[in-house]
C-alpha cells in the first residue's frame, strides 16, 4: 500500500521530534517496522545510536525521563551536593542499578531527598518509598507522616515490610520505622558513585 508524502513527513516527525522508536512508530500509523526503515532511509534520516534508542525507549515506551544534573553550582548548590553525597557514602547501596537510601531520621531523608530533587533533577514520579516497621506501628500513621514529611504522594509507596520482631523494642528507637528511598535509575547511581570515588580520593 503506497504511502502519501504528508503521511511519509509525520512518520519522520514521529520518529525525529516526538522521539518515537521505529517499533513505536509503526504501531503508530499501522506499517511494519520494515516500512518504518524504508521511510527514514527515503527522507535520509540517520539512526539513533544504540545508547540514545535505549534513553529514548525509557522515556517514550516506559515513561522513565532521565535526571537533569545540574551544573554550575553556588557555593550553597555545592554544599548541598557535598552532603548528599556524604550521606549516600554512609547510608546508600553502591549497586544493584538503584539509588536506594535507609534511615529512620526524617530530617535527614528530607535532606538527602533536597540533593536529589534541586541537584540530580530527578522526576518525581519515579520515586518510591519502603517503609519498614514492626508489628507496634500503625502503617496507616506511617504513611501519612512520610508522605507530608517526604512530599511523596502515598501511590508511590510500596506495601510496607513488617518485621517480625519484639513488640515495643524498635518502636521506642524509631518512632516512624525506617525509611527507604528508590530510585531506580543506572546512571545517576553511577554517578554518585563517581562523586564518592571523587571525595575519596582528594582525601
Amino acid at each position: 500500500m503506497a504511502i502519501s508524502q504528508e503521511i511519509q513527513l509525520k512518520i519522520v516527525t514521529a520518529y525525529l521530534e516526538d522521539t518515537l522508536s521505529m517499533s513505536q512508530v509503526a504501531a503508530k500509523f499501522g506499517i511494519s517496522l520494515s516500512a518504518v526503515v524504508y521511510y527514514l532511509n527515503k527522507h535520509k534520516v540517520s539512526r539513533r545510536s544504540r545508547s540514545d534508542a535505549v534513553t529514548q525507549w525509557n522515556i517514550t515506551g516506559l515513561s522513565k525521563k532521565p535526571v537533569n544534573i545540574k551544573k554550575d553550582l553556588s557555593q550553597k548548590e555545592e554544599r548541598l551536593r557535598l552532603a548528599g553525597v556524604m550521606l549516600y557514602w554512609a547510608e546508600g547501596c553502591k549497586g544493584w542499578g538503584t539509588v536506594k537510601f535507609v534511615n529512620s531520621d526524617p530530617a535527614m531523608i528530607k535532606l538527602f531527598l533536597t540533593f536529589l530533587r534541586e541537584i540530580c533533577g530527578i522526576w518525581e514520579e519515579r520515586l518510591k518509598l519502603l517503609i519498614h516497621m514492626y508489628p507496634d506501628h500503625n502503617e496507616s500513621e506511617l504513611i501519612d507522616f512520610w508522605s507530608k514529611t517526604t512530599r511523596v504522594p502515598k501511590k508511590n509507596f510500596y506495601k510496607s515490610f513488617i518485621h517480625k520482631g519484639a513488640k515495643g523494642t524498635y518502636k521506642k528507637k524509631a518512632l516512624y520505622g525506617t525509611i527507604t528511598i528508590n530510585y531506580s535509575d543506572k546512571k545517576l547511581l553511577e554517578k554518585i558513585n563517581f562523586w564518592i570515588a571523587e571525595y575519596k580520593r582528594g582525601l
